[in-house]
This record gives C-alpha cells, structure tokens and sequence, in this order.
C-alpha cells in the first residue's frame, strides 16, 4: 500500500469528519456516523474501515476502544477525541510502541485507577474506605504496576467493578483501564482527560501527528 502523505488538507479533513461526530462501532461512510479510526480512513480517501495506514497499531487499538467507551452521546465522543484523532497522524512506523504503551500504563494507573478507587470508597466506610483512598493516593505518587495490583486486592472483595481498572492498568491495557474508571464517575470528563493524556504522551514522545494540534485551536477546540 502506498504511503499518503499527511498535508495540512487531510489534518482538516479529519477534523471536520471528527466534528461531525463519531459513534460507538465502525458505522457507515458518512460523516457524524463513523468511528474516529473510520473518519481518518475516509479524509484520506481510503475504503471504509477502522486501520487507516497512517497510524500506529498500537494507537490504533487504544483509540478504538477510546471511541467505544461510554461516552454520554456522539457529539462528547467526538469532542474528546479530536485532538487525538491529529496527534494520531503519522504515527505508523513512527512511534515506539512499546514505551508508548508503557507510558499510557502509566497514566491510566496515575489517573483513571484512583478515580475509580475514590468512586468505590465513596460507598464504603471504615478499614475498607481507608484503604481503598490510600491505595488511590499510593497510586497518583508511584503509578506501578505493583501499586495497581495492590489496589485491585483492596478493591476486589466487594467492588468488581472498580477492580477491573487497576487489573486493566496493571497488564497495559491502559484504554480499558480509562473505560472501567469511567462508569465510577463522571463519564466525558474521565474519558477526555486521559485522551488528552495520551495526547501529551505523543507530544513527549515527538509524534508527527501533533504538529497539526494547532488546528483543533484555529476551529474552536470544543473540549472544556
């Protein structure tokens, strides 16, 4: 397959396709009904499916299971991934994939596992809502992958849910980790924070996709 070249037409492209809105699953060539790895296929002028050849396989899963979180509607799904719908960009060949993956463990255990152990501990009392915000704390101060299996044993007894976070972080599986966390509190926040986490992971990392972040700015960045 030959290679496409991203131009600052194709980076608006995405972005107008992304703020027309993106929808949980692939969807359907049009655009407000497609997935955000579907949108980027169909600003590049590629048949219609969810791999876009620019991007990064390892991105590429992340941001599918981004996109088919539980976002509370199409059009917060599409504010929150816009700007890591550009920093994806040129990503493919471009990125090492596993420090990048590393890096996302990281964050999620720095942010969505303590979201989820506070939500859990709101409903608890006691030795167990103790732990439950010392883990949290234990958590954003070292995010290991220790810590998180740690936190998942205190969480585990009685809160499954909540659990699932930290074992999610705790294997890489960082965007899993961001989804779980989601449902214990407020769901486009949680989800858009670490989207934009992951964006500054990117700009860290030099991905050439980022140079295109400015337009997210030029038509009015929709994510507060």
């Amino acid at each position: 397959m030959q290679e496409i070249q991203i131009t600052p037409a194709i980076a608006r492209k995405v972005l107008e396709v992304v703020d027309a809105g993106l929808v949980k699953g692939m969807g359907n060539p049009v655009p407000g009904e497609m997935c955000v790895e579907a949108a980027v296929c169909y600003a590049m002028g590629l048949p219609h499916g969810d791999q876009p050849s620019c991007v990064s396989p390892a991105l590429r899963q992340l941001k599918i299971r981004l996109n088919d979180a539980r976002w509370s509607s199409d059009v917060a799904r599409s504010r929150g991934l816009r700007r890591l719908a550009l920093a994806q960009l040129g990503s493919a060949g471009n990125l090492d994939e596993r420090e990048f993956a590393k890096r996302c463990a990281r964050l999620a255990i720095q942010t969505s596992v303590p979201v989820a152990l506070r939500a859990a501990a709101s409903i608890a009392s006691g030795e167990r809502k103790e732990k439950l915000l010392a883990a949290a704390a234990t958590c954003e101060q070292n995010p290991t992958r220790e810590n998180a299996l740690e936190a998942k044993k205190i969480a585990a007894d009685a809160y499954d849910a909540y659990a699932d976070a930290a074992y999610a972080a705790a294997y890489a599986d960082a965007a899993y980790a961001a989804a779980y966390a989601a449902y214990a509190a407020d769901a486009d926040r949680s989800l858009a924070a670490f989207a934009e986490g992951v964006v500054q992971i990117l700009v860290e990392m030099k991905a050439p996709g980022c140079e295109w972040l400015g337009l997210t700015e030029e038509s009015g960045d929709l994510v507060s």
